[in-house]
């Protein structure tokens, strides 16, 4: 019964962290999208200056794309494996949490754990939320590292949003700018979301216990909440809807627009 219990309770968990993280993308967005018109119908800079500075993380891989296609792979294809590094990512903060644990700093790999338990307190992170009150500069460091995917889908939902709103003027059409997003984000943002959702799932565990909770009583929580967690099938249903939401984008987003246009 009780591993039942944990079980149930590591599921809402993870569902909490999958709702926070499309909140934040969508609030995010959201905001982003109305600076995105604010900044060109009323301040008058360009849209394609906007559009250039929101996109520029993602242009490194328009080039890749590129080449790919030169050589006859499927642009899905890579979109699929751009996304999936980025999604993987994410679920491997969950696995590198007990870098921070200084009881572990002799095992392997040892230079890596030096580097992640290092005792200088983290002044820059103080002002995040419910980093503060936390004493313990180990538990401090894992409470930042595993708030990162909350991190990236504000990031992403920034980008987005700019990227739709100077979109909105490119297209001359709104409904054309979102529907350059739809047709593969609906899919690809939640799958985004739920990869993010195993690490930060773990960053809710942590908010959940009071800041005088001991170093080595909570990494053996998180060590036992991703036990729990059923982290190879939510990698695997990621990984097929990235796949699919990939080869959306590729072929029937541009065609779905150029027969609306």
């Amino acid at each position: 019964m009780l591993s039942v219990k944990l079980t149930k309770e590591r599921s809402m968990l993870l569902y909490a962290a999958w709702k926070a993280l499309l909140f934040a993308f969508l609030l995010t967005f959201a905001i982003s999208f109305a600076a995105g018109i604010i900044l060109i119908t009323i301040i008058d800079i360009s849209p394609e200056a906007i559009y250039q500075i929101s996109s520029k993380r993602i242009s490194y891989i328009f080039p890749v794309i590129e080449s790919g296609v030169k050589a006859g792979i499927d642009p899905g294809l890579l979109i699929f494996l751009w996304n999936s590094l980025g999604a993987l990512a994410t679920i491997s903060f969950i696995y590198t949490a007990t870098f921070f644990d200084p009881h572990k700093i002799s095992r392997f790999p040892r230079g890596l754990r030096k580097i992640f338990c290092g005792r200088t307190r983290m002044k820059i992170f103080c002002f995040l939320p419910g980093c503060q009150p936390i004493a313990e500069e180990s538990l401090r460091r894992l409470y930042v590292w595993l708030m990162v995917p909350l991190l990236g889908m504000i990031l992403l939902g920034v980008e987005t949003g700019f990227s739709v709103s100077t979109s909105t003027f490119l297209f001359d059409s709104a409904p054309l700018a979102f529907i350059s997003l739809l047709p593969h984000g609906i899919i690809e943002i939640p799958a985004i979301a739920l990869a993010g959702a195993v690490s930060f799932s773990a960053h809710l565990l942590m908010q959940e216990e009071t800041p005088e909770t001991m170093t080595d009583e909570m990494f053996g929580r998180i060590e036992a909440h991703k036990k729990e967690l059923p982290i190879m099938l939510i990698g695997f249903s990621v990984l097929l809807s990235l796949f699919s939401a990939g080869l959306i984008e590729a072929h029937v987003t541009g065609r779905i627009m150029a027969l609306l246009s």
